[in-house]
């Protein structure tokens, strides 16, 4: 699943900053602009700007372009961000957007963690409906040296995934980093499988519950788990505890399109033009805003 990044790749749809700011403005005001104070439905358009900003004609209230999106306060060129979008839904690293994008490595890094913060939102809002199967995980490294390494650190997960009716094919997949209140000598407690499915599932689906990291290990959603972990430490070189719950919900989020050879970008705008900001100080603080199941981590 290496990621395409040639420059010629992109969508020629987004090749201006007045095209992507017609874009911008259709996702974020699908039936036309409406004010986010009073409602009102006409605006005075304040172009002196890099982008325009919108007077509500009623109450004279003030909104940019990009309030209430990912890209809210952002200097970075919305071409640039879109064209981050197109990265990251291919599996791009931070890395591989600042040498294409042309910018610093943090900035890079902090538009990921953006973008990914909108998926993290998006995903949280859907639960799992039909036959689902949830298994205990891992995320460790994974090269042959750590086989041997017993100061290696391995993360608890929990995966679950809606699956097809012959179980063969996952249909849409969770995995979460566990709370240390659900951990009991490394292994996950009963709670914490029951905190997962609460969060996650649907109550009127079909659960097939396989507690233990070796209970099923030919399923499909544990050849997924695998293959992730693999990918994930080839991609990134590493990842902590901190950031790592955003890199689970992308990958499961791009596994998601995966069916075909182009994934859904639409869907990845449309996510980051209605889901908030995640600012920086709240990314090294905290990392990003937790699960449900993970809140009892800060209490």
């Amino acid at each position: 699943m290496e990621p395409t990044i040639s420059s010629g790749s992109f969508d020629p749809l987004y090749d201006s900053e007045e095209a992507c700011a017609r874009e911008l403005f259709r996702m974020k005001w699908p039936n036309g602009y409406f004010c986010p104070v009073c409602r009102y439905r006409d605006a005075t358009i304040i172009a002196t700007r890099r982008l325009p900003l919108f007077e509500c004609r009623r109450c004279r209230h003030q909104t940019s372009l990009t309030a209430g999106t990912v890209m809210e306060k952002s200097k970075t060129p919305l071409r640039k961000w879109f064209m981050a979008m197109q990265l990251l839904a291919r599996g791009a690293n931070a890395r591989q957007l600042s040498d294409v994008l042309r910018v610093t490595y943090k900035t890079a890094w902090l538009i990921g963690h953006k973008i990914r913060h909108a998926i993290l939102l998006a995903e949280s809002e859907l639960s799992l409906t039909g036959g689902v199967k949830v298994l205990e995980s891992r995320f460790g490294p994974t090269s042959f040296a750590s086989m041997f390494d017993r100061n290696a650190k391995c993360h608890p997960l929990i995966a679950a995934a809606a699956v097809s009716e012959d179980g063969e094919r996952l249909l849409r997949v969770k995995w979460h980093q566990v709370a240390p209140i659900h951990l009991l000598s490394g292994m996950i407690t009963k709670e914490g499988f029951q905190q997962f499915i609460k969060d996650n599932v649907s109550p009127n689906a079909k659960i097939s519950l396989a507690r233990g990291l070796y209970q099923a290990v030919r399923h499909p959603l544990s050849r997924f788990c695998r293959t992730a972990v693999r990918w994930m430490n080839k991609t990134y070189l590493g990842l902590g505890p901190k950031h790592l719950q955003a890199y689970l919900d992308e990958y499961a989020y791009r596994q998601h399109f995966s069916s075909g050879d182009n994934l859904d970008v639409q869907d990845l705008l449309q996510r980051c033009a209605s889901r908030p900001v995640i600012t920086y100080p709240q990314l090294v603080r905290q990392g990003h805003l937790p699960h449900p199941h993970l809140v009892s981590k800060a209490v």
